[in-house]
């Protein structure tokens, strides 16, 4: 199974430009305001544009927001799946017809939390915990954590890098990788080299 690349929390067009360049599979970004990272919409609807042009899914990252402001940024920005990063109950958002990525805030009851999961309909993303729900915490979480749940169902986020990306992938098989901060030369702002080399490692690995 090849693990799938999600690189997140774009705000600058040529930044989106760069890593539509690269082999990834997903291109986050985020609908929060006055978030450090989040992205005007105007510069979404043009990475609508460059994602569809190289067949690389959109995702939109929002944190308990209403369906109804979900759907009005959905009317301007037409992306591709929706991720609900805070304590939203997932039925109040099937109606937007939108393939939807749930983060679970990693903690000791994980274990319980993913029996109870809808692999067939939802993708699960696993991150670091945040009290707050702002967002991730750019910190790991203990991968150990992992050894007695259905990795290769799941996204995992959380503090990666290209310096530990492969620490992982020698452990555990994801169905998908994420990273933001991983991948930043300052808030918001993406180093081209680290994309680079956080996808060649995934990619080359063996």
């Amino acid at each position: 199974m090849n693990t799938s690349i999600k690189l997140c929390g774009f705000k600058h067009l040529d930044d989106i430009i760069f890593a539509s360049s690269l082999n990834i599979n997903y291109l986050g970004m985020i609908f929060v305001q006055n978030l450090p990272r989040t992205i005007e919409l105007q510069t979404a609807m043009e990475a609508i544009k460059i994602c569809r042009n190289n067949d690389i899914k959109s995702v939109g990252v929002f944190i308990d927001q209403d369906a109804s402001e979900i759907e009005k940024t959905l009317e301007k920005v037409d992306l591709d799946i929706i991720q609900l990063h805070g304590r939203e109950n997932i039925e109040e958002y099937t109606y937007l017809n939108k393939d939807i990525i749930k983060t679970i805030h990693v903690s000791e009851d994980l274990l319980n939390q993913v029996s109870k999961l809808d692999f067939d309909n939802i993708n699960y993303l696993l991150d670091a915990t945040d009290i707050d729900c702002k967002g991730g915490t750019g910190n790991t979480f203990d991968w150990k954590i992992l050894k007695d749940i259905p990795v290769e169902k799941l996204f995992i986020a959380g503090g990666l890098k290209p310096d530990n990306i492969r620490d992982l992938l020698d452990k555990y098989t994801p169905k998908c990788v994420d990273v933001s901060s991983g991948i930043e030369k300052k808030i918001s702002f993406k180093d081209h080299k680290l994309m680079i080399d956080f996808v060649d490692r995934i990619r080359k690995y063996k």
